[in-house]
This record gives C-alpha cells, structure tokens and sequence, in this order.
C-alpha cells in the first residue's frame, strides 16, 4: 500500500484549533507584560519628574507655584510644569517660551503664530503616560473664555491639596497659585506627603462623557464646554482613586481628581521623590485626604 503523505482535513482543524486555544492562553499574559513595562515606564517619569522639582528646590529652596498668577483675572498663566522644563531636559523649549517675558495668556491668542502654536503643542514624553491613549492635544482647555487652539496634554498633576481655589488663595497642599513652599514646610513629613500624581483623558465609565486630562503649560479658566471638562494643571484631593466623575454633580470637577488607565489605580509621586502605586481601593477620607495636606498629622497607610 502507498505511504500516505501530508496532513488530513481533520488533522489540519485540530492542529489550528490548538494553536487557537494556545494563542487565547497567551494573549493575557502577553497584554500584561506590556501594561506592567507601560506602568514602569510611567513610573520612571513620576521618578523624573520628582528628581526634576527636587533640583528646581535646591535651586529655588521651593517647589514651583501651581501657576504663576499673571494679569487679569482668569487669564492664562504658566504653570509648575513649565517652570520645571530646563531640569527635564526641555531647556529650549523653556527658552523659546521665555515665560519670565511673556506671559502664557499674551501667546495664548486668536492672533497666535503658527510658530507659537507649535511651542504650547510641543508634545513631551515624560509628561505622557504610556498607558493613556488618548489624544495628545486637549482641545477643551478653556484659557479665557474662548478656545483658540489645542494645547499639549499632560498626564501628571500637582497637589493643590483639598482647599485650592483660582489666584493665589493658600491651600493646605503642596502648590497653589504664586505659592512658594519648600520642605521646610511639609509638616507630616516629604514621605507622607504627596507631591504629584496622575489623570488620564479617558471618558467617563458610566456617561461617555470626556474629561481631559490637563495640559502642561499651565492653566487657565477652570470650567467645563458642554459635556466635556477642562483638565487642571493641579489635582484637588476629595475623590476617589478612578472617580466616575458623570456623579461628581458638575462637569467641572471632572477635572479635579485622580485617574488614570493603569488596571486598579495609578502612580503617586511623594515629596520624598519616591513611587507608589495607590489602588482604588484607597479610602479617600483616611488616606488620599490627610497624604494630600501637608500639616494635618494624620497617620495613614497606603493599601
């Protein structure tokens, strides 16, 4: 009898049945190995950024000011992020803005460059988490009462505590408006004090509403278009970790809390430059209130 050569029918549909099952059996693992390096990635940029306000503190004997309260009010102005660029390794860019010249909201205009433009959409890897897909320009950032063009995202944010409000009213955080607060000045210790953390520009889980995430040359009116939210360029402490923020009651407070699209919570940069990961399940009386003041003397413990 002739040897029979090859596979059969059924032979070929077993064996790309297995192959299916096994690629199904992968496919997770492979998902989670890329999200564990996005989330290291994302956390040697909190590390970063954290190196980056310590050398602007030896530098200044201060943390940079949330913003730097400029002009009318409820004008633009350049934020903490912008201050700290020359110790990111953004020394041109610092330099091209000249933010001790102009300010934020004299380049902010309808009469923009197109040269201006591209300065305030200047994407900047370390201040993007690799996790968040989402847009790199934030086209809902309300400087003023129109928008005139989309500015480059950010996904880290400053502390402004539990009591910031717009101008240079004091918080009980780490920065706020002209603010100048320096260790000395963190009472509960730089390892029980939190310095930055994170928020994505997702939509929300239950409204599809968008609330964005802030942007990095600084802030401007806080308030919300429609459905959507205008990211901060600092987070005020009073949500939970992933706050569906559709219940929050208003669509500007969509732009006050903590998130990101890390699964079950995101980084937290301390005063003491270190990395947490701060899980949703952290209670926000107990944990993310009393680590966001800086003098409360509330023991808490991370989860």
């Amino acid at each position: 009898m002739k040897k029979r050569l090859g596979f059969t029918l059924v032979e070929l549909l077993v064996v790309i049945a297995i192959i299916g099952v096994l690629i199904a059996l992968l496919l997770p693992a492979v998902q989670q190995a890329r999200e564990a390096a996005r989330r290291m990635q994302c956390t040697n940029h909190e590390k970063q950024i954290g190196l980056a306000l310590h050398n602007y503190h030896d530098t200044f004997n201060a943390f940079p000011p949330a913003w730097l309260h400029r002009g009318p009010a409820g004008s633009a102005n350049y934020g903490w992020a912008t201050n700290i660029l020359p110790f990111m390794e953004q020394t041109a860019l610092y330099d091209a803005l000249e933010p001790g010249r102009v300010p934020l909201y004299e380049r902010y205009t309808a009469s923009a460059t197109d040269a201006e433009k591209a300065l305030l959409q200047s994407t900047i890897d370390g201040y993007r988490c690799p996790s968040d897909v989402t847009g790199k320009l934030n086209n809902k950032q309300k400087f003023g009462s129109t928008e005139h063009f989309q500015i480059a995202t950010s996904n880290y944010v400053c502390n402004l505590g539990t009591t910031a409000t717009q101008g240079t009213v004091q918080s009980d955080g780490v920065f706020y408006g002209n603010s100048f607060l320096g260790m000395k000045d963190l009472i509960d210790g730089t390892s029980n004090t939190l310095l930055v953390g994170e928020r994505d520009g997702g939509p929300s889980k239950t409204s599809g509403r968008n609330y964005c995430a802030a942007v990095w040359a600084g802030v401007g009116r806080n308030n919300s278009i429609g459905n959507e939210a205008v990211g901060r360029t600092g987070l005020r402490a009073g949500f939970t970790v992933n706050f569906d923020y559709a219940t929050a009651g208003s669509p500007e407070n969509m732009g006050k809390g903590m998130s990101s699209l890390h699964p079950g919570g995101l980084n937290i940069l301390l005063c003491d430059g270190s990395v947490r990961f701060l899980t949703e399940t952290a209670d926000k009386n107990a944990v993310i209130v009393p680590m966001a003041r800086r003098q409360d003397g509330v023991v808490f413990q991370l989860p």
